[in-house]
């Protein structure tokens, strides 16, 4: 896998509701730029292994593109990760929190791409991390202001 773009961010919340809000990938397109719409495809619970969604995105040079995602795995309330079915990027989004105090919190922010071709590491993934660094850096800063009350989701 090769690394995208990672950000970290210091959330006043307790770990499990940040949990709680990230892990329901329904919620993506209110703090991630580029999120045109996001719904499930299956009747599992949030943050469940296996639950899929429907995304659709805004890809430069392309336009809307639609992907489906699905949870991949999960690690209690510490970790969240998805894959994508995106030709040629293949996504994995990765969250980890890590709890810093009683109502405070630590979140990892991570996008890999899963595929290995030397022709779409040399000449897609070096726009895709131009592209990816700049939405996460956007996309944390929303979220700790969503999460800390402040409401500033992008959009």
């Amino acid at each position: 896998m090769h690394l995208l773009a990672e950000k970290t961010v210091y959330l006043h919340r307790p770990a499990r509701e940040v949990f709680a809000y990230v892990s329901n990938m329904e919620k993506f397109g209110e703090w991630f730029p580029g999120v045109i719409s996001i719904e499930s495809l299956n009747t599992l619970p949030h943050g469940q292994l296996g639950k899929e969604y429907l995304e659709t995105v805004f890809v430069p040079l392309r336009g809307r593109q639609k992907i489906t995602l699905q949870v991949r795995e999960v690690r209690g309330h510490q970790f969240f990760a998805t894959e994508g079915r995106f030709p040629p990027l293949l996504p994995r989004m990765e969250i980890t929190l890590d709890e810093t105090a009683a109502n405070a919190c630590e979140l990892t922010w991570r996008i890999f791409s899963r595929n290995s071709n030397p022709v779409v590491r040399y000449l897609l993934l070096p726009l895709a991390r131009r592209v990816m660094d700049k939405r996460a850096t956007l996309g944390v800063a929303a979220l700790k202001g969503w999460m800390e009350g402040a409401g500033t989701a992008r959009r």
